[in-house]
């Protein structure tokens, strides 16, 4: 069995989603997580799916025949366990700007945080008239490093920068 990550992109449509979950099952694959959106009229998704070492061409083919639809595979991989980690969520929210994920990704690799899972809306702020930026992170931090160092630094970032981590979360 290999575990495949499946990306694709291109004009989102209804049934999409049912057209690429046909193809994966009569593949006799295994849906194992996905995130889809639609993004400015885009289909955008990343499957993760199990699938029998035989059927990873025929699958790989079938998929590409999709219209419309950009589609890469690539074999997941195990990465290595160097350190203990923990799990956490953080939460960022502030005025609108460009350069935020720039630098809360930068302030996040800086200390060997590995970023999981990452989504972004920005909003407009009520009765403000501006925009409001919030990232959710889904993040892995060596138990060796400290949340208030960690705090310190992203406040630091911008004076309208709200930082909160969770308790611990498994994912």
């Amino acid at each position: 069995m290999k575990q495949l990550v499946i990306t694709l992109i291109g004009p989102d449509r209804a049934g999409l989603v049912d057209q690429i979950s046909n193809i994966i099952y009569d593949h006799q694959a295994s849906w194992q997580a996905s995130s889809l959106s639609n993004l400015a009229g885009m289909f955008a998704g990343i499957i993760l799916i199990q699938v029998s070492d035989n059927l990873v061409t025929p699958l790989r083919d079938a998929l590409s025949e999709i219209n419309g639809l950009d589609v890469v595979i690539n074999e997941g991989e195990k990465s290595p366990e160097s350190q203990v980690m923990q799990h956490h969520q953080l939460s960022v929210t502030g005025n609108d700007r460009p350069g935020i994920v720039k630098e809360v990704s930068q302030a996040l690799a800086s200390f060997g945080i590995n970023i999981n899972k990452m989504e972004t809306h920005a909003q407009s702020a009520a009765n403000a008239g501006t925009m409001i930026f919030n990232a959710q992170f889904h993040l892995d931090i060596p138990e060796s490093l400290s949340l208030n160092d960690l705090r310190e630094k992203l406040e630091s970032l911008s004076d309208d920068l709200m930082v909160e981590f969770d308790n611990n979360e498994s994912q």
